[in-house]
């Protein structure tokens, strides 16, 4: 039997394992129940299932026939601490948390693969490692696996692949891109600090507001001023924070915010950029700025093989439409990037979207409802490159 043939029979069960998910969503490193639903869908095949330390997130072997390349396959599991508003008859029953980033699609079209790969494994020249991560949305799931050495661990990982949810395509259709696909997400926090005292007699403080004032603007420039217009890279001031009454001035000042960029070199620059320009600016008005960075995800940069086996792949399974150039990478971060740290590998989007303008609303959303006809276009897609790509380098 046929991939798009195993794919619609089990069809009805996919939508019904969603909905569960979608139901009973768990936040990162919580998802106990997601995890158990994993073993006990995939528990009567071949695949070979370890749960991962804490009792959160399950790695699968599946055994080819033949020897050759392992590749893994990536899906996130975790929800958000969001209060939903899609109004569905499957909406949350756990107050305050919601898959609202379609985590619980991700969920299922790697089940749905595992089960088409499973009766296809005659046929694969090669391994299959499923990882159901936990804890994507809180960037700690992907070193959680990468710890316990799921990448090294016999079979050896060759290459690694996911997809996501994209809203902005619609359902159908894979988007793929070469290169640079999302962004390293780094944070800052600048401690801009005087000397406080009576607001009637400034001239015997030293004010960081106005200081910090200066260090916001000033870091609007960066982008604007030092990279090329062709390259993009966002800096946000998210929180500026200082006093605590009208007629004292204040001893310090707090700013924070996101450096999103697309390669390391632009990383580096605009890191080195906010902190040189935030100490210059208050030094010279007697004030000192201390800089601390928090290191986020890396940029997810696609291998162009692996992009271009997929897009073949699509093509021929799902037909040309079904196709789409993306004209742009998100300045999103995605803890996938820490995989691609060890092993070459991709991330490719799974179209969402219909005419129903919820489905056109950004992640994150309350009220974003993901299109379920993606389910089968996501698991034939997913299984199809698997065979198609071990078949190729056995």
């Amino acid at each position: 039997m046929d991939i798009q043939s195993i794919t619609s029979e089990i069809l009805d069960q996919m939508i019904e394992i969603r909905r569960h998910i979608h139901q009973k969503p768990e936040l990162s490193m919580k998802e106990y129940n997601t995890t158990q639903l994993i073993i006990d869908t995939l528990k009567d095949t071949s695949i070979e299932l370890q749960k991962l330390k804490n009792g959160t997130g399950v790695v699968g072997v599946l055994r080819g026939k033949e020897h050759g390349d392992t590749l893994g396959l990536r899906a996130d599991i975790d929800a958000l601490p969001i209060v939903e508003e899609t109004g569905l008859e499957f909406s949350s029953e756990h107050e305050g948390i919601m898959h609202a980033c379609g985590h619980d699609i991700h969920t299922t079209v790697m089940l749905g693969a595992a089960l088409v790969l499973d009766r296809k494994k005659n046929s694969l020249k090669g391994n299959v490692k499923f990882i159901f991560q936990p804890g994507e949305e809180t960037m700690q799931g992907a070193q959680f696996v990468i710890e316990q050495r799921v990448l090294e661990s016999e079979p050896k990982v060759d290459r690694i692949v996911c997809l996501h949810t994209w809203p902005l395509i619609d359902a159908g259709q894979i988007g793929v891109r070469h290169g640079p696909i999302m962004a390293a997400t780094d944070t800052f926090e600048i401690e801009v600090k005087g000397s406080g005292g009576h607001a009637a007699h400034p001239h015997k403080s030293v004010d960081p507001i106005p200081v910090a004032g200066q260090i916001v603007s000033g870091l609007q420039s960066i982008v604007s001023r030092q990279l090329s217009p062709l390259n993009s890279a966002v800096v946000t001031l998210g929180q500026i924070h200082g006093g605590n009454a009208d007629n004292i001035i204040a001893n310090k000042v707090l700013v924070s915010g996101t450096i999103r960029t697309l390669d390391p070199e632009t990383r580096d620059h605009i890191k080195d950029s906010v902190a040189e320009m935030s100490e210059y600016i208050a030094s010279g008005h007697k004030t000192t700025a201390t800089v601390k960075f928090n290191p986020g995800s890396h940029p997810v940069i696609n291998n162009a093989e692996l992009v271009d086996k997929l897009s073949d792949t699509v093509k021929q399974y799902l037909g040309e439409e079904s196709l789409v150039y993306l004209p742009e990478p998100s300045l999103g971060g995605e803890d996938f990037s820490f995989y691609l740290q060890k092993v070459e590998g991709m991330l490719f989007r799974l179209g969402t979207r219909n005419e129903n303008e919820q489905s056109s609303r950004s992640l994150h959303n309350p009220g974003i409802i993901f299109d379920e006809k993606a389910i089968p276009t996501g698991i034939i897609a997913m299984s199809s490159f698997a065979l198609e790509y071990l078949n190729e380098n056995e």
